[in-house]
């Protein structure tokens, strides 16, 4: 589980179709919460995902722990190791997840968060979580900070969990969604269950080359709502701003 959450899968949207669709008035825009009830009774209805009219992304501006947060993130608060940023980001327009993160040693500092002499980090760079392009039905976010010594390259950590990622069960709904015939809210069920795995199908992949890490933030930003230009969500000892672009 995240330390900070925000957003809801279920206010990820879609438009219904068919007679049932226009019978229950289901011919708007509508949440899956919304879809969920209203269809429970009947047969499948096909949806089509909503989408951003443009091309929106999202950066990571400002990430910051207080020196208070070594009360419950002992290891990873440790002043004597770089922390690092890792991420990594999906929606339903098929394909993903998609892992963002030092590719090389020239993009570690990047990544990373400074430690003042009062034990406070903070980065203040501006990370590219998502690239611009328009996002389907809404985009969900991961951040995760990690530690270990340097031997063990931040690049190598996004490499490994990148092809990790080829394996979950989530790459593999998200793969199905390319051809979006036949989606309806058994499809939306499917991939809330794969998501919800994808942190335990990582895990093993940190613990395996990190020091220690946390799973620090997971962002859940429905269509509608990414009209907003920035986002400030507080935590314990912690917090983090997103911006979007584009």
């Amino acid at each position: 589980m995240p330390l900070i959450s925000s957003g809801a899968y279920d206010r990820f949207s879609a438009t219904a179709s068919g007679p049932a669709a226009t019978e229950y008035g289901l011919d708007d825009v509508q949440s899956f919460a919304v879809l969920r009830e209203v269809t429970r009774p009947l047969q499948p209805v096909p949806l089509s995902f909503a989408a951003t009219a443009e091309p929106v992304g999202l950066d990571l501006t400002e990430v910051h722990l207080t020196s208070g947060c070594r009360v419950m993130l002992r290891r990873v608060g440790d002043p004597e190791l770089p922390l690092h940023v890792l991420a990594w980001w999906w929606d339903l327009g098929g394909g993903g997840p998609h892992v963002v993160g030092a590719r090389d040693a020239a993009d570690e500092p990047r990544w990373s968060l400074e430690v003042a002499a009062d034990g406070t980090r903070t980065g203040t760079t501006e990370l590219p979580l998502v690239p611009p392009r328009r996002l389907v039905g809404g985009v969900a976010v991961r951040v995760i900070l990690w530690q270990t010594t340097p031997a063990v390259p931040a690049a190598r950590i996004t490499g490994e969990v990148e092809e990790a990622m080829r394996h979950t069960k989530l790459n593999g709904m998200l793969d199905l969604l390319r051809d979006r015939s036949g989606t309806s809210m058994h499809t939306v069920g499917l991939v809330r269950e794969a998501a919800t795995a994808l942190g335990g199908e990582i895990a093993p992949v940190l613990r395996g080359l990190c020091t220690d890490y946390l799973d620090f933030y997971e962002g859940l930003y429905p269509v509608a709502e990414l009209t907003a230009r920035e986002w400030t969500v507080p935590g314990f000892h912690s917090g983090l701003r997103i911006r979007r672009t584009g």
